[in-house]
């Protein structure tokens, strides 16, 4: 393991403390803000999209060719952003309400 000398010069313990803390705090709430949505660009499959709806495949197809949730070809594969998902969800509530 090699040594490293860290020289510090022209600042104080409180300053460098609080230059410590900022730059730890920043840190933090940068990975606190990349945990708040870490799958939102995850894409689903139909079974995992009626799943998380806890409607049939049916009800799914019908409101994917309603356009209330909105669906991604791949080839022949049908896939659904669970962002858009979750907040057609939403919007779907709000329109009942």
């Amino acid at each position: 393991m090699a040594k490293e000398i860290l020289q510090i010069e022209n600042i104080n313990a409180s300053d460098f403390k609080k230059e410590i803390l900022s730059d730890f705090t920043g840190a933090l709430q940068a990975y606190a803000s990349s945990l708040q949505n870490p799958d939102k660009d995850t894409l689903l499959t139909r079974q995992q999209t009626a799943d998380l709806l806890g409607v049939s495949l049916v009800s799914l197809w019908e409101w994917t060719r309603k356009d209330i949730i909105p669906a991604f070809r791949i080839g022949n594969k049908v896939r659904y952003k669970k962002l858009d998902v979750l907040e057609s969800l939403q919007k779907m509530n709000q329109l009942n309400s």
